[in-house]
């Protein structure tokens, strides 16, 4: 991409050397002084060749960039810089570059000494989600002799366009409300041993083992009962579902930040469960439901979000369909539903909970929370 034509202006040292040049010549024009006339001139003359200098000495100037491909927004990232001056760049000479991207790259003093690349490493700092917005970098001198300040803006040639990630953040009655669920999962009903399952080993038949574990073939050959021990039974897996709605009651006022500290927390659940190895089902209205399990398909749906817009929506019939037939409702096998709503949770909780009886329903400032239908448990917490 080439770059943005430079801009140059005077320093103080320069304007001062301007002013003694026009009271010189001046001077000698009123005075029809020959000398103090050619020393006016000659200090024109200078001012002007600096400034030619100046505006073409940052000329083919380019920076090169490296970046990640995905980064979270909020927390830094390493990042590696090129610079490769132009061919007029006299080497050595000092320049002040910026790079708004890295906080510790804000006019930073350079001095590249025999014109060839000049690698920086740093980190960078993205605040928003989605694509990283293209901002030019900035590179200023005061090249030559100091009269003259040359800014030259430029865009960076990188080799891919990064996105940046909703940063995951999770309240403390929502990590509250994570344990008690994992503390009732111990309690869960176990699943039965497979029958036909291999075992696991032989030992001698013990006072108290069924009577169909023996394994006939082995201690017929050994003149003693062996008893076939099997897998012992397992609790039934985890699977959680997560319900992200934009529902907008008439006369409410939601703002963006709203809309940004939910998809936080919406990617701090989908980063714990993906961690846990606990499938979830994902779904938002006008959307089709999808069960996520591998790391791959929990990587597209994060990307997805930091792609995402607010999609609002005034009908709780639209937003939360009533299924009658559960086989059709892919939330059905869910033990938890996790409903998060960037409205007022009272305009919609009510809905939400005879759409799915067993749910945490957050907003952006409380979190309420039923096991059972019959129990509700009530709690606050304050966004950030």
């Amino acid at each position: 991409m080439k770059a943005i034509p430079a801009s140059t202006r005077l320093t103080r040292t320069g304007l001062a050397s301007c002013a003694i040049a026009a009271a010189t010549t001046l001077w000698g024009l009123v005075t029809f002084s020959g000398p103090v006339l050619g020393v006016g001139l000659a200090a024109t003359v200078l001012l002007l060749v600096c400034r030619s200098l100046a505006l073409r000495h940052l000329e083919g100037f380019f920076v090169e960039r490296d970046l990640p491909r995905r980064a979270r927004a909020g927390e830094s990232f390493p990042m590696a810089l090129c610079l490769r001056p132009g061919s007029r760049f006299p080497a050595g000479t000092p320049v002040l570059f910026t790079d708004p991207l890295a906080p510790a790259v804000r006019e930073k003093a350079l001095s590249p000494d025999d014109g060839g690349p000049f690698p920086i490493r740093c980190t960078g700092l993205a605040h928003r989600r989605g694509p990283l917005p293209q901002r030019p970098w900035t590179l200023a001198s005061v090249w030559p002799l100091g009269l003259f300040l040359t800014k030259q803006h430029g865009q960076f040639r990188d080799d891919h366009a990064p996105l940046v990630l909703p940063r995951p953040w999770l309240p403390a009655r929502l990590h509250e409300r994570l344990a008690q669920l994992s503390l009732e999962s111990a309690e869960r009903p176990t699943e039965p041993a497979d029958p036909v399952a291999e075992f696991r080993f032989l030992r001698e038949f013990r006072h108290g083992d069924p009577v169909r574990g023996i394994h006939w073939p082995t201690s017929l050959r050994s003149g003693r009962l062996q008893f076939a021990e099997t897998e012992p039974p397992r609790p039934k897996p985890l699977c959680f579902g997560i319900y992200l709605h934009s529902y907008e009651a008439p006369g409410t006022i939601v703002t963006p930040e709203t809309y940004e500290l939910i998809l936080r927390i919406a990617t701090g659940l989908l980063l714990r469960f993906q961690h846990e190895g606990i499938p979830v089902v994902f779904a938002q209205p006008f959307t089709v439901a999808i069960r996520l399990h591998e790391r791959i398909e929990f990587t597209a749906l994060l990307e997805a979000l930091a792609l995402s817009q607010r999609r609002p929506f005034s009908s709780l019939r639209v937003g939360f369909p009533h299924l009658r037939e559960s086989r059709n409702d892919p939330f059905a096998l869910c033990d938890e539903v996790f409903v998060l709503g960037d409205g007022p949770l009272q305009d919609w909780e009510d809905a939400a909970r005879e759409r799915f009886p067993r749910s945490t329903c957050l907003d952006a400032n409380r979190l309420t929370s039923a096991s059972r239908p019959a129990l509700k448990v009530r709690g606050t917490f304050s966004g950030s």
